[in-house]
């Protein structure tokens, strides 16, 4: 009854929001809820799109999915591969996450991060690396474990982990690179690195190495074309349904699965969903949001959320605005499942 009243009272006020919150769910279809989460979409400038899949026995099945099979520029999700090397590594035995690495000056990561700051020289646990590469997304600790585990190394993994592409990220780019190929102080020097092969990238990167000059550096936010990390929504549901798969708690590498849930960005409630985890990327022009979460019926899904604007800046607020409504839309059908299941 008290869902009815709100439901008039909205009605009569003449806000159609707040009449679709007060009316009581219900089951939609995958295509009642798509054109839902279309309306935020439309709310974001550009090319955006989302994906939210189940994961099964035999991978995630879309359940949801608007421009899941194209291609977004994604930032600093590509860190996902890295902390899959590193998984990979550690549940084989070859490192443990206790294993320690010294700071060095040579991988301190553009703009600004914390890592940078610390004493150079310091040893520093993997398990920390790890955990602020995904956390505040450090990307002095992403070039650490980067330059540690080896470019082609992760190259490798991002096969293992089920990337389609693995050519759109070759050679996979440390931070430090991508951020001096796209310095507009360097004439010259983007528009050379866009017109070569493979080999000629990673012979052109050799070059500049030693060219991590941060306080010039005059960072074209519009280039993420040319020097950046690529993926569709659904290479990287696959990757963290990898992820799921080889951080259990009966495995060496079980930590890392918690790395992810340190900071998820997402306003959710505990009790449905025991487990969330995160890692996105972001630039002016860009934002995208990977999350791995386990609702209380035991059941693992992924939400995927990007957005690419070439033409003007993203904006925080506009992304959460729509990841909470698409959040929210979602969450819904997902209860309603969970409910009638019992």
């Amino acid at each position: 009854m008290t869902a009815v009243l709100l439901l008039a009272s909205a009605l009569l006020a003449g806000d159609p929001q707040a009449a679709a919150e007060a009316a009581p769910a219900e089951r939609l279809t995958r295509e009642q809820v798509e054109a839902q989460v279309q309306t935020y979409l439309d709310k974001l400038p550009g090319h955006s799109g989302m994906l939210w899949t189940e994961l099964t026995d035999d991978g995630p099945v879309v359940k949801y999915g608007r421009h899941e099979q194209e291609r977004f520029a994604v930032g600093s999700t590509f860190k996902l591969f890295i902390l899959g090397a590193l998984a990979d590594e550690v549940n084989a035995r070859r490192r443990r996450l206790d294993d320690t690495m010294l700071l060095d000056a040579r991988w301190i990561g553009p703009p600004y991060s914390e890592m940078s700051d610390w004493p150079m020289g310091s040893p520093v646990t993997l398990n920390t690396l790890a955990l602020k590469m995904i956390s505040i997304s450090d990307n002095t600790a992403t070039d650490h474990l980067l330059h540690l585990l080896g470019r082609r190394r992760v190259e490798r993994q991002m096969v293992v982990m089920g990337h389609q592409n693995p050519e759109w990220n070759r050679p996979l780019l440390f931070t430090r690179e991508m951020a001096m190929i796209r310095d507009k102080a360097v004439p010259g020097r983007e528009a050379e690195y866009a017109k070569l092969d493979e080999a000629g990238r990673r012979k052109f990167l050799a070059g500049i190495a030693d060219a991590h000059d941060y306080e010039k550096l005059d960072f074209n936010t519009r280039s993420f074309d040319v020097a950046e990390w690529f993926a569709r929504p659904t290479d990287m549901a696959r990757a963290l349904d990898w992820l799921r798969r080889n951080t259990g708690d009966d495995q060496p590498a079980s930590l890392l699965r918690a790395v992810m849930a340190v900071e998820t960005k997402l306003d959710y409630d505990r009790e449905q969903w025991p487990y969330v985890g995160f890692k996105g990327g972001s630039e002016d022009r860009l934002i995208a949001g990977n999350w791995l979460l386990r609702h209380r019926n035991g059941r693992w899904y992924t939400f995927h959320l990007y957005w690419n604007s070439p033409d003007e800046d993203v904006t925080e607020k506009a992304m959460i605005e729509a990841l909470q409504g698409i959040f929210g839309v979602i969450d819904k059908q997902v209860a309603i499942e969970a409910a009638a299941a019992q």
